[in-house]
């Protein structure tokens, strides 16, 4: 447990001086290019299901707190990896499960995507520039 907050992984990250945890660098940049926007980190967990009786937990990395898309909760997710254990498959199940309720942004490097099935994301944004996903989340 972290100022309170108990961690859903082994590796729970690391505090910015604004308080928040981050567990990888793509999510501190994103912490801190959102700081006007009210957000929240590992604020949500949801057990999804991968394929038939196997389960996994789903901790979004960033929720919005106020803006919302289709009058769905908008969610951040970055993805630095697709390989398995990369988080790709469980965010493609809680897609599958939760879409009706939630708007998932994914962030990526541009090298990736390509690679990342469309049924990952509502829309996807590079890590390498975040003012397109300024601009989608003023608009």
């Amino acid at each position: 447990m972290k100022g309170g907050v108990p961690m859903p992984y082994r590796n729970p990250g690391w505090e910015l001086p604004n308080g928040h945890i981050v567990r990888s660098h793509a999510e501190e940049a994103l912490c801190h290019y959102l700081s006007d926007i009210p957000h929240a980190h590992w604020a949500l967990n949801f057990n999804v299901q991968i394929v038939p009786r196997h389960w996994l937990l789903f901790v979004p990395s960033i929720v919005l707190n106020d803006l919302k898309k289709d009058d769905r909760t908008v969610l951040i997710e970055p993805v630095n990896s697709i390989q398995p254990g990369g988080g790709v498959r469980r965010l493609q199940a809680f897609r599958r499960m939760h879409s009706r309720n939630y708007f998932v942004v994914v962030v990526a490097r541009r090298v990736l995507h390509h690679r990342i099935s469309e049924d990952t994301y509502d829309v996807i944004f590079s890590v390498e520039d975040f003012e397109p996903l300024g601009e989608f989340l003023s608009g």
